[in-house]
């Protein structure tokens, strides 16, 4: 089963410093230009190059959510998402990765502290992928553990990782099938290499598969104690009130960052480009035409109401977990619904100017049309969703029972 004693494992001392909130950002905006300059290089991997995830690592950005125990500096979302709103003016790509891997860190720290010494013990560099599709898995109670096997899609990142957090449905005799989350090693996943798309190109996210592997019962938790963020292992083990915060509720924020920051670069470097272009046709400044005027004040507001919101709503959720308060159904759902929402803003705004870049924003050399495709592959995904969480809060509006999929 090849599963190692961790019994007497000690965190090994972390050869990066801890970061402040204001170090991690300054670190983030001296790697654009580089991240601008891989960007074309990533979509052509279809992964982010190694000498990025290096770059991550030295300035110590890979551990922005990790325990401090082991290194980290367990800083929280606002932090996560200045440092996103950062790396997205270089490539989204590289934004959506880093956001993953980042609060996969979180995400572990959550655990028991025997299946955090396995994951950093002897490596506190090492890095995660998920994969969250529950009926994707399968798991079976053994002695002391699990027997897991499935084959899950879109592990963003894979290619940087050495472990899997995975989601599968737990068979247990007399009662219905149980959500829980495990913890992989790379010995016993197999990233499938078929990740090949017109957006979000150079994250890697390939299906992983798992056949009939064995995982201990300390790196295995109920979904739904994820869910609630209350009894979570990790919450007994520090005082950041970062590790009892409610899993779910959370994720949906991790996600929209990317699309929000994007949008934000976007508008920034669009306006930037027009104050001093003129018309390929007529000669004139682009910066006097009222329609390129009018597109970019609608974009500069999508965004602006768009990334205000989210804030004040993970604010709001921040502000719970330090108190140890939980959320109700309908204030998750609220907060879902608005992150589905800000995301299609995000979207409004990069469509409202692209037709004004013209031509030239659709060359394969532009940023524009990378980042056009970019985000509406990232708007695509299921936690973002507007139709999927539009519906769903509608439904508990009405006093119906809300059916929004699996992270609630």
């Amino acid at each position: 089963m090849n599963i190692r004693s961790i019994a007497s494992v000690k965190p090994v001392p972390a050869a990066s410093k801890r970061l402040t909130a204001q170090e991690a950002v300054q670190a983030a905006a001296a790697l654009v230009p580089r991240l601008a300059e891989r960007a074309a290089e990533a979509e052509r991997l279809r992964r982010i190059p190694q000498a990025t995830i290096d770059e991550l690592h030295e300035a110590g950005l890979m551990r922005l959510m990790q325990p401090a125990r082991f290194g980290g500096s367990e800083l929280g979302l606002d932090t996560l998402m200045n440092v996103v709103t950062e790396i997205a003016k270089g490539c989204t790509s590289t934004a959506w990765v880093y956001s993953n891997l980042a609060s996969h860190s979180w995400n572990i720290g959550q655990f028991e502290m025997r299946a955090q010494e396995d994951v950093w013990g002897t490596d506190p560099d090492a890095l995660a992928a998920t994969g969250l599709a529950f009926p994707c898995g399968r798991a079976i109670p053994v002695e002391g553990g699990f027997k897991l096997s499935g084959k899950w899609p879109f592990a963003s990142g894979i290619d940087a990782s050495t472990w899997m957090l995975v989601g599968a449905m737990t068979e247990l005799p007399g009662r219905a099938p149980e959500r829980r989350f495990f913890l992989v090693p790379q010995s016993q996943f197999r990233s499938l290499d078929n990740w090949d798309t017109y957006g979000l190109t150079g994250t890697g996210s390939h299906d992983v598969e798992v056949k009939e592997a064995f995982v201990p019962d300390h790196r295995s938790v109920s979904a739904e104690v994820f869910a609630a963020g209350q009894n979570l292992p990790g919450a007994t083990l520090y005082e950041n009130p970062l590790y009892a915060m409610p899993t779910f509720a959370a994720f949906a924020y991790v996600l929209s960052i990317v699309p929000i920051a994007t949008a934000k670069a976007v508008v920034e470097q669009f306006t930037a480009a027009m104050r001093a272009r003129a018309s390929t046709y007529t000669g004139a400044r682009v910066a006097e035409l009222s329609s390129v005027q009018a597109r970019i004040a609608e974009a500069a507001a999508c965004v602006e109401f768009a990334e205000t919101v989210v804030r004040r709503d993970w604010q709001e959720l921040e502000s719970q977990a330090n108190e140890r308060r939980y959320p109700s159904m309908e204030t998750k759902l609220r907060w879902k619904r608005n992150v589905a929402f800000a995301s299609q803003l995000a979207v409004r705004a990069v469509d409202v100017l692209m037709p004004a870049a013209g031509a030239g924003g659709l060359t394969k050399s532009a940023a524009l049309q990378r980042q056009f495709r970019d985000l509406h592959a990232a708007s695509a995904h299921i936690g973002l969703t507007w139709d999927v969480h539009a519906v769903a809060y509608g439904q508990s509006a009405l006093g119906l029972q809300p059916n929004a999929g699996f992270l609630l």
